[in-house]
């Protein structure tokens, strides 16, 4: 899309009208959102992350971190809870999720951020986004936790032990995401987490490849769904 037209579009956005096309686009209901018509309560409310049912997640929540609301306080209340790690991300992109994990990782525990640099737009080249992700780490003194690597996941060493946690975020096509969970689920403890991104259609504004959903929806034996987040599809192993 040409500037001169994303210029006119967001023009229009900000009219009345067409906030009004948004917000029926996006949003339920407003007189639908309130304490009542909760659907899915937190079991306990210890952070902010626990209060993303207060808000309406979609994908305008976009910005560096390419998650709704509610993906990314999955993500962090599930870093929160690690007990051992390690952890493991399969594609960063700019790294929005590996800041949301090293910020919620408790001292002592890893991550290791798997990304093949495959140039989703030519403005966005991986050692640039790299290079900008590190200097943000190294800012608040998360770097130390963060392994960057930049590899292919279909044959990159896992790391030292069983993971935790796996978030497969990489290539979005069936053949493979089914590549990576094939590889990586072996990685993975009793009792860790799998979670896989734009995986699940929730009917909102939001990512789903149908690739991914269709793996998902082959994943049974040896594996218990949990409640996901967004786009998320989260499975817990037996």
């Amino acid at each position: 899309m040409s500037a001169r037209v994303k210029h006119v579009v967001r023009k229009l956005g900000r009219t009345q009208l067409g906030k009004n096309l948004i917000h029926a686009s996006v949003l339920r209901d407003p007189s639908a959102m309130r304490f009542r018509n909760v659907e899915r309560w937190p079991e306990t409310v210890r952070g902010f992350e626990d209060l993303a049912f207060l808000f309406s997640s979609n994908q305008l929540n976009h910005g560096v971190a390419s998650l709704q609301i509610d993906e990314a306080a999955l993500l962090f209340r599930l870093a929160r809870d690690a007990e051992r790690g390690p952890i493991a991300e399969i594609g960063r992109f700019r790294g929005g999720s590996t800041m949301v994990f090293a910020t919620a990782l408790p001292e002592g525990i890893e991550l290791w951020s798997y990304d093949f640099h495959v140039a989703l737009r030519p403005d966005m080249p991986g050692a640039e986004l790299d290079d900008e992700l590190r200097a943000a780490l190294e800012r608040y003194g998360l770097a130390g936790k963060v392994h960057l690597l930049v590899a292919d996941s279909r044959s990159a060493d896992p790391p030292p032990g069983e993971l935790e946690l796996l978030f497969i975020d990489g290539d979005h096509s069936y053949e493979g995401a089914k590549a990576d969970f094939d590889r990586w689920s072996a990685f993975v403890a009793a009792g860790g987490h799998v979670l896989f991104h734009d995986a699940v259609d929730t009917g909102g504004y939001g990512n789903v490849y149908p690739g991914v959903a269709r793996l998902v929806g082959e994943i049974g034996a040896g594996w218990e769904r949990q409640p996901g987040a967004g786009s998320i599809a989260h499975f817990v192993k037996r």
